[in-house]
C-alpha cells in the first residue's frame, strides 16, 4: 500500500511537532536546573539545621538542670553562711566556728563563680541556638516560596 502525499506531509508535520516538544521540554527542564539546584542546597541546609537546633535544644536542657544544682548549691551556701550569721554575738563569733564561717564564705563565692560560669555558657548556647533558629526560619520561608513558585510555574522540584 502506497502513503498518499497528505499522509507523508501529516506524518512529517506529526514528527516535526513531537520533535519541538521534545526539545521545548528538554530547554525547559534545563531552563530550570538553577530552581531544583537552590531546592536540593535549601532541603540540605535545612536538615543539617534542624539536626544542630535538637542538638542545641538537648544541650540547654542539660545546662537547664545544672543550672537548677547550681542555685539550690548556692542556696544551701547562703543557708549555711545565714546559720553562721544568726549564731554570731554582737556579731562575733569564737574562733573555730568564725574560721568554718570563713571555709562557708568560700564555698559561697565558689557557688556563686559556678553558677555564674554556667549561666554564661549556657546564655552563650542560647545566643547560638536563637541566631540558628532565626536563621532556619529565613531558609523554611525561602523553601516556602521556592515551592509556591515551582507549583505556579510547573516546575519539577525533588520530594522528599
Amino acid at each position: 500500500m502506497r502513503a498518499t502525499r497528505q499522509l507523508r506531509v501529516f506524518l512529517a508535520l506529526t514528527g516535526l511537532v513531537a520533535l519541538a516538544f521534545v526539545v521545548w521540554g528538554w530547554v525547559r527542564w534545563k531552563g530550570q536546573a538553577p530552581e531544583r539546584a537552590a531546592w536540593t542546597a535549601i532541603r540540605a541546609d535545612l536538615g543539617t539545621q534542624s539536626a544542630r537546633i535538637d542538638s542545641l535544644k538537648r544541650a540547654l536542657a542539660s545546662m537547664d538542670i545544672e543550672l537548677d544544682r547550681a542555685k539550690r548549691d548556692l542556696t544551701a551556701a547562703g543557708e549555711r553562711l545565714g546559720h553562721w550569721e544568726r549564731q554570731a554575738v554582737s556579731g562575733r563569733l569564737p574562733t573555730p566556728q568564725h574560721r568554718q564561717y570563713l571555709r562557708d564564705i568560700d564555698r559561697y563565692n565558689e557557688a556563686v563563680d559556678t553558677h555564674n560560669e554556667r549561666l554564661a555558657v549556657m546564655q552563650g548556647t542560647y545566643a547560638e541556638y536563637s541566631a540558628l533558629v532565626d536563621t532556619h526560619n529565613v531558609l523554611v520561608d525561602s523553601a516556602n516560596a521556592l515551592q509556591r513558585r515551582a507549583v505556579q510555574e510547573g516546575i519539577q522540584l525533588e520530594t522528599p
